[in-house]
C-alpha cells in the first residue's frame, strides 16, 4: 500500500516537471523498482523465519527416517510441548529414551584439533560455525524432558540428548560433551545397534508424554 502511494505521488510529480512521454518512462522505472523490492523482500524472509524453515526441513527429514524403526520395539513421538518451545522428537526403545533435535544445515561438520565439532560452509570454506549453542540446547532439552517424565510419572529415567545433523558430516557421528551428534542418514542404523538397557515399563513413559503433544 505504501509503495503504491509513493508510485502515484512520483507519477504526478513527473507529469508536473517533465513532458508526458518522459514522465511515463520515469513512472515505469519507479514501478519496476518497487516490484523488484517487493519480490526481494518475499524471497528473503527475516532471519527468524529462515531459521524456522531450516528447522522444519530437518524435522521432516528426521521423522521420515524414524519411520524405519520397528514399530513393535520402538515408539516415536513428534513435536511434544515443552513450555513455549517443543521437543522435535522423542524416541523410546530398548536402549532407552532419546531426545532428538533436528538441524538442517549447509555447513559440513568436521573435528577441530581440540576435538570439538566445527561447521565449514560447503560453498565458502572461510565461513565457519561452532555448534556450542546447539550442544548446550540439546543438553537443556534432555534435562527438561527428564524432569517432565519424572513430574508426570514419578520415575527417574535417563534421557540421551541427540543432535540429528542434516548436512555434510563425513564422520557420521560422535559424542561431544555427552551429546550424540549424528548425521541424519546414519541415525536409524546407529540407534538400532545400541545395546539394550534393563529399563522397565517404557510404555508408561510413552503414555505420560502423549498428552503433551504440541499442535501448531
Amino acid at each position: 500500500m505504501c509503495l503504491a502511494v509513493v508510485w502515484a505521488a512520483s507519477s504526478y510529480l513527473f507529469t508536473v516537471i517533465w513532458p508526458q512521454s518522459l514522465a511515463i518512462w520515469f513512472s515505469g522505472v519507479v514501478a519496476g523498482a518497487a516490484m523488484t523490492m517487493v519480490i526481494a523482500l518475499r524471497l528473503t524472509p527475516p532471519g527468524s523465519i529462515e531459521m524456522w524453515q531450516d528447522g522444519a526441513y530437518g524435522e521432516e527429514a528426521t521423522a521420515k527416517v524414524l519411520g524405519e524403526l520397528p514399530a513393535g520395539q520402538w515408539t516415536v513421538l513428534h513435536d511434544l510441548a515443552n513450555g513455549r518451545f517443543n521437543f522435535d522428537h522423542v524416541v523410546i526403545g530398548p536402549p532407552g529414551v532419546f531426545c532428538l533435535n533436528s538441524k538442517f544445515s549447509a555447513y559440513r561438520l568436521q573435528a577441530a584439533e581440540s576435538g570439538a565439532l566445527v561447521g565449514v560452509h560447503v560453498d565458502d570454506p572461510t565461513l565457519t560455525k561452532r555448534i556450542d549453542r546447539d550442544i548446550s540446547g540439546a543438553k537443556w532439552e534432555a534435562v527438561a524432558l527428564r524432569n517432565q517424565i519424572e513430574k508426570r510419572s514419578g520415575r527417574k529415567v535417563w534421557v540421551q540428548p541427540v543432535i540429528v545433523w542434516w548436512g555434510p558430516y563425513p564422520d557420521g557421528g560422535r559424542t561431544v560433551e555427552g551429546v550424540a551428534v549424528v548425521q541424519g542418514k546414519e541415525l536409524v542404523t546407529r540407534i538400532s545397534r545400541l545395546p539394550s538397557k534393563p529399563t522397565t515399563d517404557l510404555e508408561s513413559v510413552c503414555e505420560v508424554l502423549r498428552p503433551g503433544r504440541h499442535r501448531r
